[in-house]
């Protein structure tokens, strides 16, 4: 097994304006892979739960980003009135590499809407942004060719 440090992770989203990399701006990245939901089809007589898919993902991902509010950023791409992931009314495509984007590394890739943007400012502490975004459709796994 080799241990990866995550300090090469990349992140772009699409807003109204084209594609974006934002990895300069990422501190980290939670992504949930949640497979097939589950159906509870248990009947009387069961001797415990008994379950079937639903056969849909239900995937999501959460982002903190160092805040920058410059042309072209975190906050054009999540929050611009025009632009921004904030007031897209259709799905904005996405590409996570967990570990860069060397040939043969993962890559995630998909469409998502941005389900929430939290700004939290305190005095003496640096300013951060947190954005949740929830995967519309599969998640398509792959790896990045030569």
């Amino acid at each position: 097994m080799t241990i990866r440090a995550g300090n090469n992770a990349v992140l772009i989203l699409t807003d109204g304006g084209g594609a974006r990399t934002l990895s300069d701006y990422v501190k980290s990245i939670s992504l949930d892979l949640k497979g097939h939901g589950l159906v509870d089809v248990t009947c009387m007589g069961d001797s415990g739960h008994t379950w079937a898919s639903d056969e849909l993902e239900d995937c999501s991902f959460t982002v903190e980003f160092v805040y920058d509010d410059g042309s072209n950023t975190v906050w054009d791409t999540l929050a611009d009135a025009t632009n921004g992931l904030r007031t897209s009314t259709s799905a904005r495509a996405f590409e996570i590499a967990p570990h860069g984007t060397t040939a043969t590394y993962p890559k995630l890739t998909g469409n998502c809407w941005l389900e929430s943007f939290t700004v939290p400012v305190a005095v003496g502490d640096m300013i951060t942004c947190s954005a949740t975004f929830k995967v519309h459709g599969a998640v398509t796994v792959g790896e990045y060719s030569a």
